[in-house]
């Protein structure tokens, strides 16, 4: 399961989109901008969301390690999402 609980509401879907809407303000305005989530393609492979959220910018995936789950066997390094208004040399 994906960990979308960070406070008493859910950041779903809905929010998600609020976040890219917020991000193209910040841009507009000439801010440098890096935001980083989990890769939903970790659970489905075919999930573009935030290909589609994002068009325009740059989007990397990374591995990035986790230590917390309630299965050991699943503690280890997932795909992560960095999404940036810039270019990025992750080499």
């Amino acid at each position: 399961s994906n960990f979308t609980a960070y406070s008493r509401g859910i950041f779903d879907d809905t929010e998600q989109l609020r976040l890219s809407t917020f991000f193209t303000t910040l841009h507009q305005k000439g801010g440098k901008l890096l935001l980083s989530n989990s890769d939903p393609k970790n659970a489905n492979q075919q999930d573009d969301f935030f290909e589609q959220a994002y068009q325009g910018y740059h989007i990397h995936r990374i591995k990035a390690g986790r230590s917390i789950n309630s299965n050991a066997a699943k503690r280890g390094l997932i795909n992560e999402v960095l999404i940036t208004n810039y270019a990025v040399n992750l080499s």
